[in-house]
C-alpha cells in the first residue's frame, strides 16, 4: 500500500511538472508568435515606408526635369508635405540648387579614363558627394578631401569615360533631395520611436542651357541663359562689346567650359563667370559660323571662306589655322565630331566637298552625289552615322562608310525648303529646323526609317536657326521672326511649345546649346538609419 500511495504521489509530482513544462513552453511559444507577428508587422511597416520614401524621391526627380516647362518645379521651390500613397505619407525637402564656384576648380594634373580620384586645385564649393562634368564625361562621387573627389564611377548617364588634360574645367550643379516615407504616417506612434519610417537621398543633376543670337545697332555679346541663375526660366545674360556683334554659333563642354563663335573672327569663352572675347590674329577677320569642341584643348571652328576653306583648331592655349588638303573656296557653316578624330564640316557647294578631321589633319572630300547641294548643319551619331541638312530636302547621309543623298523613302515628304540645324538624340531620333514653310514653322523628325513634318505649328510663325536636345523629350529651337524678335520652342515629347523670354526684345536667336542628364540624373543615393 505504502508503494502504491509512493507512485502515485510521484505521477503526481511528475503530472505538475509537465503541466508547468508545457504552459512555460506554451508561454514561449506564445511569445515567440507574438513577438514574430510584431517583427513582421515592424517589417512590412519599415518596408511600405521605404517604398514610399523611394516613391517621393521618384515624383522630386520628375518634378525637376519634367518635360512639360509649364510643370516643371525649380529646386529652391520644391516642397511636398505629407502627401498620401498606398497606406502611408511621404514628404520631400529640396536644398540647392548647388552649382559649382565661379570661377570653377581645375584638374591639378592629366586623367586617365580609369581614375577613381580626381585630382583637382581645390573641392571648396562643391557638394560633399555627387557629380560633376568634366569636358563632356558626367562622373559620381562619394566624397572630397580637401583636393579630391573620391570613389568615382566614370562614364555616367551614356556619357564616355575619357582622359582629360591638366587645368580643364569642373563643373557641378545638382539638387539634393531628402524624402521621408512614414507606414501608417511619419508621426512617430510613441515619443523617441520612430516606427515605421524610413528616410532616403539623393542628389539629382540639373540642367543648364545656353542661347546666342545678335541685335542689330547695339553693341552687344546676345547671350540668354536657361536655368541658371533663375531657374526655370531665361534669363538675360547678354555682355557689352566694343561693336555690335553677331554671334552664330555655341557649344558645351560642361557647366564652366563653353564656347561661341562669330563675325569679325569673334569668339568668346565662358568659364563658369566670365565670358571672354577673343579675335586671334592667325585667323582672317571673317565671320565664324560654327563650332564644337571635344575637349577643353581640341575644339574645331569653321567660317567664311578666305583663301581658301577656313577651319580653326583649339589646342588649350590658342587658335590656329588648319589649311585642309583638297581645299576649295567653300564658306563653311557647321561642324560636328562623334570623336576627337571623326569630324565633318559642312557648306557650300563649290567643289562638291565635304572636310573631314582625323585627329591630325582636315582634308577636302568630293562627294559627287550631294553635287551642288549647299548645307547649312552636320551633326553625327557614329563615324558610319551622320546628317547634313541644307538648302531644299536632298540631305545628306552618311550610312556607313560614305556619303549620300538621302533616298526619297528616307526624305518622307518634308518641305524642300531652307533647313538652317539638325540635331540627334540617337542614331533614330533627330530634328531638323529651317526657314517658315506654307505660314507655318518648319520642324521635321527622323523615327529611324523617314523625315516627316511634325504639325504641332506652334506660334508665331519664325525662321528657326538653331536645335539642340537633352533627351528625347526635351529639346529647344530658337530662331527670329520677319519683325527680329528672338523666339524660343520647347519639344516636351508631344509637341514644340512657344516659351516666352522676356527682357529680350528686337533679337535674332542663332544657336542653342543644352547639357544635363539624359535618363539618369540621380547620384549619391543614401539611406538614413534612426
Amino acid at each position: 500500500m505504502m508503494t502504491l500511495q509512493k507512485q502515485q504521489g510521484f505521477l503526481t509530482i511528475v503530472t505538475v511538472v509537465l503541466i508547468v513544462i508545457i504552459g512555460f513552453v506554451a508561454i514561449s511559444i506564445a511569445y515567440v508568435i507574438s513577438r514574430s507577428a510584431i517583427s513582421t508587422s515592424n517589417f512590412q511597416s519599415a518596408s511600405r515606408a521605404f517604398f514610399l520614401a523611394e516613391s517621393g524621391l521618384e515624383q522630386a526627380t520628375r518634378a525637376l526635369l519634367l518635360p512639360t516647362i509649364a510643370s516643371r518645379n525649380s529646386c529652391n521651390g520644391l516642397s511636398i508635405s505629407n502627401s498620401s500613397m498606398s497606406g502611408g505619407t511621404y514628404t520631400i525637402t529640396a536644398t540647392g540648387p548647388f552649382k559649382s564656384p565661379a570661377p570653377a576648380t581645375t584638374l591639378n594634373g592629366a586623367l586617365t579614363n580609369s581614375a577613381t580620384t580626381i585630382p583637382v586645385a581645390s573641392t571648396t564649393g562643391y557638394q560633399s558627394a555627387g557629380r560633376i562634368m568634366i569636358d563632356r564625361e558626367l562622373i559620381n562621387y562619394t566624397a572630397t578631401d580637401a583636393t579630391d573627389f573620391l570613389n568615382a564611377t566614370r562614364g555616367i548617364d551614356n556619357s564616355t569615360a575619357a582622359a582629360h588634360a591638366s587645368g580643364t574645367a569642373v563643373g557641378q550643379y545638382q539638387c539634393s533631395l531628402t524624402s521621408s516615407g512614414g507606414a501608417p504616417t511619419l508621426t512617430p506612434a510613441n515619443p523617441g520611436d520612430p516606427g515605421g519610417i524610413q528616410t532616403v537621398n539623393e542628389n539629382i543633376q540639373l540642367q543648364e542651357a545656353w542661347a546666342v543670337g545678335n541685335k542689330p545697332g547695339v553693341s552687344t555679346f546676345t547671350l540668354t541663359h536657361w536655368n541658371n541663375p533663375t531657374e526655370i526660366s531665361w534669363t538675360n545674360a547678354s555682355v557689352a562689346s566694343a561693336s555690335a556683334v553677331t554671334l552664330t554659333s555655341i557649344t558645351m563642354l560642361s557647366y564652366d567650359d563653353i564656347w561661341a563663335v562669330g563675325n569679325s573672327r569673334t569668339f568668346v569663352h565662358w568659364d563658369g563667370s566670365t565670358w571672354t572675347a577673343q579675335t586671334p590674329a592667325a585667323i582672317p577677320n571673317v565671320t565664324m559660323n560654327g563650332i564644337f569642341c571635344n575637349a577643353s584643348n581640341d575644339c574645331h571652328a569653321v567660317g567664311q571662306n578666305s583663301g581658301g576653306a577656313l577651319l580653326a583648331h583649339w589646342d588649350g592655349s590658342s587658335w590656329s589655322r588648319i589649311v585642309p588638303s583638297n581645299s576649295s573656296g567653300n564658306n563653311l557653316n557647321s561642324v560636328h565630331c562623334d570623336a576627337s578624330n571623326d569630324c565633318w564640316a559642312v557648306g557650300s557647294a563649290t567643289g562638291n566637298k565635304l572636310y573631314q578631321w582625323n585627329g591630325s589633319a582636315w582634308a577636302g572630300i568630293v562627294v559627287g552625289a550631294l553635287a551642288g547641294f549647299n548645307f547649312n548643319g552636320v551633326f553625327c551619331n557614329s563615324s558610319t552615322d551622320c546628317w547634313a541638312v541644307g538648302s531644299g530636302n536632298i540631305f545628306g547621309r552618311k550610312n556607313g562608310a560614305s556619303w549620300a543623298d538621302a533616298s526619297v523613302t528616307e526624305r518622307g515628304s518634308i518641305p524642300s525648303d531652307t533647313y538652317n540645324s539638325v540635331y540627334c538624340v540617337g542614331p533614330s531620333d533627330c530634328w531638323a529646323v529651317g526657314n517658315t514653310n506654307a505660314g507655318n514653322d518648319l520642324f521635321v523628325h527622323w523615327n529611324g526609317t523617314s523625315w516627316s513634318r511634325d504639325s504641332s505649328n506652334p506660334s508665331p510663325v519664325v525662321n528657326l536657326n538653331g536645335v539642340a536636345c537633352a533627351n528625347t523629350n526635351d529639346c529647344w529651337a530658337v530662331g527670329a521672326s520677319s519683325g527680329g524678335q528672338g523666339t524660343f520652342f520647347h519639344w516636351n515629347g508631344t509637341s514644340w511649345v512657344n516659351v516666352a523670354v522676356s527682357g529680350m526684345p528686337n533679337v535674332r536667336m542663332n544657336s542653342v546649346a543644352i547639357i544635363g542628364p539624359s535618363s539618369q540624373p540621380w547620384s549619391n543615393w543614401s539611406e538614413n538609419f534612426s
